[in-house]
């Protein structure tokens, strides 16, 4: 979990600062560039469509339990 913490203030940090040099330049809106930075960041974190960490896989089942109820003794 502190991997997503960190990658996600990662993230906000350097979408910030890319749109604090973008509004240098050219002039838009300042106050954008935190909720840009903030949707990003937790679109990272959170992860819904499981693009940035992978899904943990579901424990293998046990090869005892694989076999019919006849070959048990």
């Amino acid at each position: 979990m502190s991997k997503r913490v960190a990658a996600a203030l990662l993230w906000y940090a350097a979408v910030w600062v890319g749109y604090e040099i973008v509004w240098s330049l050219t002039g838009v809106p300042r106050a954008f560039g935190p909720i840009i930075a903030t949707a990003v960041s937790a679109f990272v974190g959170v992860d819904p469509a499981g693009l940035f960490w992978p899904r943990t896989a579901k424990a293998p089942r046990s090869v005892a339990s694989a076999e019919p109820l006849s070959a048990r003794p």
